[in-house]
């Protein structure tokens, strides 16, 4: 793979190459190294970026290294002669793997599976967002009451006439009024980065909602998928002047945007949760791993303040159904090869590194303290990001062997940092409604 990605430099006269990585929180982050200096060597010992202290903290005094992955080199579209590579991270003069890594938290969880007999996991991934025409942002202004003004061709607020007024989900085109952006976007994924979507559509809510499937792969490449995903709606709406967001909730009265999440189990080409079309025992263990875990699991699914506004408005049942798609833990009706277990508890917030190995991890406990779904009361889920983190810190021993402490002690105080900011901000609608009283 390695001679690939310099034979591809070569021929195409490639000239810049983005190292992208991920911190903590899950944002993605990138130097760009001059195509020349990539040569097999810092494949193996790693690119140097002298200052990621301002990505992981200031405590982290090791040189850190970018190690490039050659399975996920992709053709920048938008310039002329750029590629992507996503990066493990490595430290010191040992180069070991560095503990607040994300992608090293999905390669641990792989690892653990393997070792329990677990021959591959694949996780699939449906995902929702928003797509604006034009976005107004007073950011400098804030404790003046200022706010944003975000205008769609679908907003019923608008001038349009192909607004949709209670729902988007499944409307057609002209009033699906970014099928080509989708097309575009679903295309530019697979042509270039070799993500799949298979499938994309108008999201349940009304006003510029997306809906994109992507295509399962293994946990730490799915994370991946998502990442990229984002990169390339981001960048492909900001090309024609317009804004793409994945924040859960940008609209109030909206249902906001999800994240649904597939997980398939196999061993020796065998689907783990599936006795031809019956779920196996080991499904329903999985299931009830889930719903064990669900308040816990939260801190990564639903990891910002604005996701639980969202939760709020969709009032999601948490309990486990094989005909109500709505309900936390679904599980369609399919054949063995198509047995899936989804979790819906989740939003297009995640660190996917650490929300899918969450995920995975929760089930995986199921299976192994043989949790049946069938016994446990309806499930209570958080209300903001302080209850999921309580949830978290009682119920962790799940997770033992997949994120490192010191990962979690990071990511866990960030989020309690988060919840604090959240509770000193005042929103336009406490203005209007308090402001007189």
């Amino acid at each position: 793979m390695i001679e690939e990605v310099l034979r591809y430099i070569s021929a195409n006269e490639i000239r810049w190459v983005d190292l992208q990585f991920h911190d903590v929180i899950g944002r993605m982050h990138q130097i760009t190294l001059n195509s020349s200096h990539l040569t097999e060597d810092k494949f193996l010992e790693g690119v140097r970026a002298a200052d990621l202290s301002k990505v992981f903290g200031e405590g982290e005094q090791k040189d850190i290294y970018l190690l490039p992955d050659p399975e996920t080199m992709a053709r920048i579209p938008w310039e002329p002669a750029s590629i992507r590579l996503m990066c493990d991270v490595v430290a010191g003069t040992e180069k070991e793997r560095f503990l607040k890594d994300p992608r090293y938290v999905a390669e641990r969880m792989e690892t653990n599976l393997k070792a329990a007999g677990v021959s591959k996991t694949l996780v699939g991934s449906e995902v929702e967002c928003y797509i604006f025409d034009t976005v107004t942002s007073d950011k400098l202004q804030r404790p003046r009451g200022a706010g944003v003004l975000m205008d769609s061709r679908e907003a019923v607020w608008g001038p349009h006439p192909y607004s949709n007024e209670k729902s988007g989900a499944f409307v057609a085109t002209p009033k699906d009024g970014l099928y080509s952006a989708r097309n575009q976007i679903g295309e530019t994924l697979e042509q270039q980065f070799g993500v799949f979507v298979t499938a994309h559509k108008h999201g349940p809510s009304p006003t510029a909602h997306q809906s994109f499937e992507i295509s399962e792969k293994r946990i730490k490449y799915a994370g991946d998928d998502l990442s990229t995903l984002k990169f390339i709606t981001k960048n492909i709406a900001n090309a024609v002047n317009a804004y793409a967001t994945f924040m859960p909730y940008p609209i109030e009265g909206e249902k906001g945007s999800g994240l649904s999440i597939s997980v398939s189990m196999w061993k020796n080409e065998g689907n783990v949760f599936a006795e031809g079309e019956k779920l196996s025992q080991k499904a329903l263990y999985f299931v009830g791993g889930l719903l064990e875990h669900a308040p816990a699991l939260s801190l990564f699914c639903l990891p910002t303040p604005n996701s639980y506004k969202r939760l709020a408005a969709i009032n999601i049942k948490a309990e486990w159904s094989r005909e109500d798609s709505g309900a936390l833990v679904y599980v369609p009706h399919a054949k063995e090869e198509k047995m899936r277990i989804t979790y819906r508890g989740a939003d297009p917030s995640v660190n996917p590194y650490l929300a899918y190995s969450a995920v995975v991890a929760a089930g995986f406990d199921g299976i192994k303290k043989k949790i049946s779904p069938d016994k446990k009361k309806k499930v209570k889920l958080p209300k903001n990001l302080f209850e999921a983190a309580e949830a978290l810190e009682s119920d962790i021993k799940f997770l033992k062997g997949v994120m490192p402490p010191e990962l979690l002690a990071d990511y866990i105080d960030a989020k309690l940092k988060e919840h604090k900011q959240s509770l000193l901000a005042v929103s336009a609608w406490e203005l209007h409604k308090y402001f007189d009283i």
